[in-house]
């Protein structure tokens, strides 16, 4: 029996894993589009070959990607399949190209069926497509776990004098 490639289970046509996903994955070939890198990484997540996801971006940072966390992340989620929302230009004689996604998963600790709605970049490179940048959409900010010492409050040192006239 084959498995749908876990990019594809949301769909009328679906492939294999290994007609789809897994010649990008074991690096047989080169994703030839954006939407092709874009749903292999997406399977990178679901089969946990989070080098195929490190390999597969260009770092702004050396500290943007935590490869442990990310393992942490595709381990504790069931992967439910990828919606593609719209894709602009990514094609293979194309410089760049835009894929916009949902993301469909569920938390296995909570239960709850979540989803990661993004827009993402690629370049093509030498050695093929990369995920460059990515926007998520309704991103909730982060929240403050700690007090906010206000400029005109007493400074936490103990001083006694106003946090703006102390360690502020």
């Amino acid at each position: 029996m084959s498995i749908v490639c876990p990019c594809r289970k949301l769909e009328k046509i679906q492939l294999t894993y290994d007609e789809c996903c897994a010649p990008f994955i074991t690096n047989k070939k080169l994703a030839p589009t954006a939407e092709s890198l874009m749903r292999a990484r997406y399977t990178a997540y679901a089969k946990l070959a989070i080098d195929f996801v490190d390999q597969t971006q260009i770092a702004v940072e050396p500290n943007d990607f935590n490869k442990d966390e990310a393992l942490k992340w595709a381990q504790g989620s069931e992967w439910l399949g990828l919606e593609i929302k719209s894709k602009s230009k990514g094609d293979e004689k194309d410089l760049t190209g835009i894929v916009e996604f949902i993301a469909h998963y569920k938390d296995k600790e909570s239960g709850k069926d979540l989803t990661h709605h993004e827009t993402s970049l690629f370049t093509h490179e030498k050695d093929g497509w990369k995920f460059k940048q990515g926007n998520i959409h309704g991103a909730q900010p982060q929240k403050r776990l700690e007090v906010k010492i206000g400029r005109n409050d007493p400074c936490s040192c103990g001083s006694g004098k106003k946090y703006k006239k102390c360690c502020g």
